[in-house]
């Protein structure tokens, strides 16, 4: 079963966000509409909208600012890509060319901050100073997290704390935001924003170590980029923290910068899927996992707390 199945009965609440985006990314500049466009298209999850709409069960109301309010966020999320794929010097994405591949990096990087300024309009549009305030800290803290990402390139000796941070503030941020202002927006309690919140944080944190154990495990057909390419751009994830605590790992591990042969980071690539630690890295997913659904435990049972404990359930296992 994939992801988006287990939303599917949101298809055309969905389906109406896809269309609203349309709308939005539209400019007048050829250059940045055709590469707005070219990120629309690619497609995706739609996991932060899909969500807003369920965390939004838990309130009682529902209008076109729900639309808004998750339109804002894939566009954030759009962007947060776009800049990923330079400072990774990317030429695929979902196995396309990156936007940056198919013009450069500077359109890339305009591409991204026409994405940003639009998010921001939106957010705007729905009159809410809680949700504009919650927007604003969350896009700071993207930046820093992309800074941050950037600063830690390479860097084999950095801490735990350092890389739990980073994919706090680059992944699991934007999912919290998304549950948060879901229910923000639908007038839940602040009990339950704050519940849902925490949800958000745990199933993101979980969502992004999902992502870098695959970077280890999935074929490139699947990831839609070559495998290993997290190592390859120097950016050390939890398969390679676990790895790293062997000192002789540690010691071929930092000898990688960006002038490396394929054949040191193959070889890293292939002592990590036998050395045991993606097993253990399974096991940190799992516990966040299990956080998330208990996070749920307080909240009123409504349709979709089944449907956000299933996402996470199956956030923990998925394949690719």
């Amino acid at each position: 079963m994939s992801l988006k199945r287990l939303y599917r009965h949101m298809n055309r609440e969905i389906d109406q966000i896809d269309r609203f985006l349309s709308t939005r990314v539209h400019t007048d500049h050829p250059v940045i509409d055709a590469a707005s466009r070219q990120l629309l298209d690619a497609g995706g999850k739609r996991i932060r909208p899909a969500f807003v709409l369920l965390s939004a069960a838990f309130g009682q109301q529902n209008d076109i600012r729900l639309t808004k309010v998750a339109a804002s966020l894939e566009l954030i999320h759009m962007a947060s890509l776009v800049h990923d794929d330079v400072i990774d010097d990317a030429t695929l994405r979902r196995g396309k060319p990156t936007v940056m591949e198919r013009y450069d990096e500077c359109v890339a990087m305009y591409t991204g901050n026409t994405l940003f300024g639009e998010a921001i309009r939106l957010v705007s549009e729905v009159d809410s100073p809680e949700v504009m305030q919650l927007m604003a800290e969350t896009m700071e803290l993207i930046c820093i997290g992309e800074i941050n990402q950037i600063q830690d390139q390479y860097d084999w000796s950095q801490s735990p704390k350092r890389y739990l941070d980073r994919i706090a503030r680059k992944t699991a941020l934007l999912i919290e935001t998304s549950c948060a202002a879901g229910a923000i927006v639908s007038g839940a309690s602040p009990e339950v924003v704050k519940q849902l919140r925490l949800f958000g944080y745990d199933i993101g944190m979980a969502f992004q170590m999902t992502d870098d154990l695959l970077d280890f495990t999935a074929k490139s057909f699947q990831l839609g980029k070559p495998v290993g390419e997290d190592l390859k751009h120097g950016h050390k994830t939890l398969p390679l923290f676990y790895s790293a605590e062997d000192g002789r790992f540690y010691e071929r591990l930092s000898r990688v910068d960006s002038t490396s042969t394929p054949d040191l980071t193959a070889a890293l690539v292939r002592e990590v899927q036998q050395n045991g630690t993606l097993e253990r890295s399974q096991q940190t997913i799992d516990r966040y996992v299990r956080r998330a659904i208990k996070r749920l435990e307080p909240l009123p049972d409504v349709s979709d707390k089944r449907s956000l404990i299933e996402i996470a359930e199956y956030i923990g296992k998925r394949k690719w």
